[in-house]
């Protein structure tokens, strides 16, 4: 239910007549609208403007682009003026600027895994999302985690009836470590796209991921935008808030060379590389690293987490990560309030889970920890900021609290669970498989 502080969103592609209702129609005519621009399929930024007069919504947010955006738009026709040139070398950011040029026929085949655990009816929303999808080569299984009835199992195989691409596999350990380990092993291309059951891809979401790796040979992992799909409430508005998923719409490089972020925290801070909801990787490459550690991850010790440390495995076993914005999904945020205190809670677990793993594998030194926690400052402000935003008052004071909480939490129990399995703290094969 929609509330007295609802944004309605939508997509607009510049040079289109109308604009896209990603969430549900608006039950309010007087209420603000933040829309997606996108040009040539491209994600280039935001814009907040009126809902009303719905009639010339388009036209509206098209002037405001032009004006807002017009960096960011002067940017994109730079870099596919260069991409349409066919220039011998282009800059590597170029290249991965333009869906237009990304092929979607005849390219590195892709296996789409989408974990699950007794959501059949997101399930449902996410396959349909995927059925749009016309890259190819594609597979797309289903990973049920610890199943407790056949509903999960029913929904896919409704949905392969119509579209062969489509197929069912059962993982009966619980945890997304393990759900995600099971479909490594069971799919069938060497590019592994991941997902959750809770997105809606872009059409366009395979192709941008395999052209992010055509373009750079190193790369040994492509993540992507991850925008709100509904702000109708307090909830949603604050998770949209404070945890910036679908603010970067820059492609950027990641490694232990020239391309590193300026915190004095990398490559350990959380969250600058991107989330498990929107990623893909070398099915080698993981494999060698020893695959997912189901000591994190949702329905593991951590509750959280593994999404983080396998970007950071990949980052310190001298690999590259890319991100790019033009590989989009869009997230359906947890619409109440107790929803949303469960999902802050694990995220802090997961957090804590993956600090107190860089510690105990000795990657992060324990001085660079001390030094950092000026960090704190910053997610308090985000904290702040968020509640504020999601007119959460007391409230989101209420949820910062049990965020922070959880990620001592979830360090304590890391510890415990590695006591029990000592020697087995650099990689997640010996516990995943």
């Amino acid at each position: 239910m929609s509330d007295g502080g609802s944004v309605w969103v939508g997509l607009l592609e510049l040079g289109s007549d109308f604009v896209v209702a990603l969430g549900r129609p608006a039950a309010v005519s007087q209420i603000p609208a933040r829309i997606m621009v996108r040009l040539h399929g491209a994600p280039v930024g935001y814009v907040e403007i009126p809902l009303q007069p719905a009639e010339t919504l388009a036209v509206r947010a098209q002037a405001s682009a032009e004006n807002i955006l017009a960096e960011s738009l002067r940017h994109h026709r730079e870099a596919h003026r260069l991409g349409s040139e066919a220039i011998s070398q282009p800059e590597w950011a170029s290249q991965v600027a333009c869906p237009q040029d990304f092929p979607v026929h005849n390219g590195a085949g892709v296996s789409v895994i989408v974990c699950t655990r007794g959501r059949p009816v997101a399930l449902a929303e996410c396959l349909q999302a995927l059925r749009r999808v016309d890259y190819e080569p594609l597979e797309i299984l289903v990973v049920d985690n610890a199943p407790t009835s056949a509903a999960t199992r029913d929904v896919v195989e409704q949905f392969a009836l119509d579209d062969p691409r489509i197929r069912y596999s059962c993982e009966p350990r619980p945890g997304l470590s393990n759900a995600r380990n099971h479909g490594l092993a069971a799919a069938k291309n060497d590019l592994v796209a991941f997902t959750d059951d809770d997105i809606l891809v872009d059409p366009n979401w395979p192709a941008a991921l395999a052209a992010g790796f055509a373009a750079d040979p190193q790369a040994a992992c492509v993540t992507g935008l991850v925008a709100s799909r509904s702000l109708e409430t307090r909830s949603e508005r604050y998770f949209d808030s404070r945890y910036s998923w679908g603010e970067a719409f820059h492609a950027r490089r990641y490694d232990l060379a020239s391309n590193r972020d300026g915190s004095s925290l990398y490559p350990f801070k959380a969250g600058i590389f991107g989330t498990g909801a929107n990623f893909a990787v070398h099915k080698t490459v993981v494999d060698q690293l020893g695959g997912f550690d189901a000591r994190l991850g949702a329905g593991g010790p951590g509750r959280g987490g593994e999404d983080l440390d396998m970007f950071v495995r990949i980052i310190l076993s001298g690999k590259r990560l890319c991100y790019v914005p033009s590989a989009l999904v869009w997230h359906q945020h947890r619409a109440d309030d107790q929803a949303l205190a469960e999902q802050v809670y694990a995220y802090g677990h997961g957090l804590g889970a993956y600090l107190a793993k860089r510690l105990m594998t000795r990657e992060m030194p324990v001085a660079l920890l001390v030094r950092s926690m000026g960090q704190s400052v910053v997610m308090a402000r985000q904290m702040r900021q968020a509640s504020r935003a999601s007119q959460m008052m007391a409230r989101g004071r209420r949820l910062a609290a049990s965020e922070a909480w959880g990620v001592l939490s979830g360090a304590w129990c890391f510890y415990r669970v590695s006591r029990r399995g000592r020697g087995r703290l650099s990689t997640g094969r010996s516990l995943a498989r």
